[in-house]
């Protein structure tokens, strides 16, 4: 099945750290396939990294090296730029595309503001150096007042409650110790966000509690996702959203806080989970789960609450830990089309690519699937309200990506060593039960003799999870689709039970320490 490729780049240590193509798709290639047909489903398994070797590459780069690399990963997907909008025509009245009064009269404001913005971007260059400094300052001013002028109408209160039916209001009686928010992501106005909250409360049966990232227009907002992930900046969504999400989490009456971003809305909660490790004890953000669709985040924080010893790897498939049970979020999940330009520059390259990045959580993609827009091009195929229309998505048997899964394990191993290479105690490792291993013993393959008879040992794990996904459907390995029509999932204590039945294959040999 194909997959995924990007280009090489020339920016000076840009690719040290980078995969090579994965497939073989072209570049040029079109999509041949809407975002309405049956497409196959690529799964990507979460990121494991036993002993914590990966990390951002915020904390490895400068702002100005990440935001010339992020500029020119971005201009090598502006080709897929149409395929947002695509398929176009909807009959569903909550699609984004849908020829309502409010909706045409966003479209319009949008098709606008991105004329202006695209012929003000190209003259920018000319006018830094042909307009005089007093000059340059009143036209950037005038610009500005321009735009803001006229996104005006698709602005509205930072905060938008769903509306809720009579099904809707009975289902949500059951689940009143949940909070269920939802970030908006590029070019959505405050009509849109309003139909994004009203169709995840009929998906769901819950109330859901929309944040509003304001729109300026698809430029506008794609700078400021640039902004946001190169230096870390919390714009006023961020901050709205942080506080919201901290409340909530600080509630002892909330059991569970579902956070869904999209586009845009999914970096802002990266950023957003960012703080919250720095604010809240582990207990608290334990009752976060996070969702998102089509994601411009760059990196996906979720610390582990410990480093594995030898001695759990050594027995790992008799062991009655889940490897993700030992994360401060349990839950975390990505949801792509294959062909939208924004979660290619956003999850699908860094987990694809940047291959010593922090990404966690499972990715699901709809192969040769386009669109972007969050209720016509993901929720009506991914989670349909029509429960005539079987779900192509959810009932498709998943293509496990194990290739890339032992590549990204290999790679958090071999980062670990250079940073054990570069610590003050470089020839052993400490865990905090007192075991400890020589660096040496650390191996990035499937393990090989030190030549005194012992076995190096592997710390890589991406065999249990993508063991776990073989042969099963979306279905069975989405948690979000549990919630469907006011259902809840089961709870981390049956996850596990489950997880320990549903191990096919016996234990693998014991791992031989090197003698010291």
């Amino acid at each position: 099945m194909p997959g995924l490729t990007y280009p090489e780049y020339d920016v000076p240590g840009f690719n040290s750290n980078h995969a090579e193509p994965i497939t073989s798709i072209s570049y040029l290639q079109k999509p041949t396939i809407s975002s309405t047909m049956a497409t196959n489903i690529k799964f990507i398994p979460p990121q494991m990294d036993t002993l914590a070797g990966t990390t951002t590459e915020a904390a490895r780069k400068s702002p100005l090296r990440l935001l010339m690399q992020d500029a020119r990963v971005l201009s090598s997907m502006l080709r897929y730029l149409p395929w947002i909008f695509v398929p176009f025509r909807t009959s569903d009245k909550d699609g984004e595309l849908y020829m309502s009064v409010k909706g045409t009269r966003d479209m319009i404001l949008q098709s606008c503001l991105f004329i202006i913005e695209a012929v003000l971007l190209f003259l920018a260059p000319i006018a830094i150096f042909a307009l005089p400094g007093s000059l340059l300052m009143l036209s950037g001013l005038l610009c500005s007042v321009l735009v803001y002028v006229i996104s005006m109408p698709m602005q509205g209160p930072r905060i938008v409650y769903s509306s809720m039916d009579q099904v809707t209001t009975e289902s949500a009686k059951d689940h009143e110790d949940e909070r269920w928010l939802f970030i908006n992501g590029c070019i959505t106005g405050h009509n849109g966000l309003q139909n994004n909250v009203n169709r995840l409360a009929k998906t769901f049966g819950r109330p859901v509690v929309g944040i509003h990232n304001q729109t300026y227009g698809l430029v506008v907002d794609i700078l400021e996702c640039l902004i946001q992930r190169c230096l870390s900046f919390s714009t006023m969504d961020v901050r709205v959203t942080f506080d919201y999400v901290k409340a909530c989490l600080a509630d002892p009456s909330v059991s569970k806080v579902v956070l869904i971003g999209h586009s845009q809305g999914g970096l802002i909660a990266s950023l957003v989970l960012d703080r919250l490790f720095t604010d809240l004890p582990i207990q608290t953000i334990s009752k976060l789960e996070i969702y998102t669709f089509g994601s411009a985040a760059s990196h996906f924080n979720n610390p582990r609450l410990s480093i594995l010893p030898p001695s759990y790897l050594a027995t790992r498939h008799s062991s009655s830990v889940h490897p993700l049970a030992d994360r401060s979020i349990a839950n975390i999940e990505h949801y792509c089309n294959e062909y939208d330009m924004i979660p290619r520059w956003g999850v699908l390259y860094n987990v694809m690519e940047v291959l010593d990045n922090r990404y966690s959580g499972k990715v699901f993609v709809r192969m040769g699937a386009t669109g972007h827009l969050f209720n016509q091009h993901y929720m009506d195929p991914m989670f349909p309200l029509d429960k005539t229309r079987t779900s192509q998505f959810l009932d498709q048997v998943v293509d496990v990506d194990e290739k890339l899964a032992a590549r990204r394990e290999s790679k958090a191993v071999e980062q670990m060593n250079v940073m054990r290479s570069e610590s003050s105690s470089p020839q052993k490792i400490e865990f905090g039960d007192g075991e400890t291993i020589p660096v040496g013993a650390i191996v990035t393959g499937e393990g090989a003799t030190n030549g005194s008879g012992g076995m190096l040992i592997n710390f890589i794990e991406p065999n249990t999870a993508s063991r776990e996904a073989k042969g099963k459907t979306v279905r069975q390995l989405s948690r979000l689709w549990r919630y469907t029509d006011g259902g809840s999932p089961p709870g981390p204590e049956m996850e596990v039970s489950c997880w320990l039945e549903n191990m096919l294959s016996p234990a693998d040999s014991p791992a031989v320490f090197p003698a010291a």
